[in-house]
């Protein structure tokens, strides 16, 4: 049986390709971590298309008009997002070890 989720997630083209690029760059130092980091970042999906409203706000450096929230997930990173109707708009996939001008979003 499928499961029936309440919310549609959509990646920011950018934000995958950022993500794509990191994930890969971990496969040359250690294949397995690599997959875990995936593995993990899916789950992070599926736990969106589900319950998002439960992840906390983010307050991003530079004020915005959007009410954004964020999702950790694989120790360091974060998918930082925003709720319209029932879909969910990832916007940035940060490495919370790098500095703020990689990010996206702030």
């Amino acid at each position: 049986m499928t499961p029936v989720y309440k919310y549609e997630v959509l990646i920011d083209p950018a934000a995958y390709n950022k993500m794509y690029d990191h994930v890969k760059f971990l496969a040359n130092v250690s294949v397995s971590a690599a997959e875990r980091l995936y593995a993990e970042l899916e789950e992070a999906i599926i736990f969106l298309k589900s319950n998002p409203e439960s992840c906390p706000q983010y307050y991003p450096q530079f004020p915005c008009d959007l009410k954004l929230r964020y999702k950790l997930f694989g120790k360091r990173y974060r998918i930082v997002f925003e709720i319209i109707g029932n879909k969910v708009f990832a916007y940035d996939i940060q490495d919370c070890r790098q500095s703020i001008e990689k990010s996206l979003v702030d």
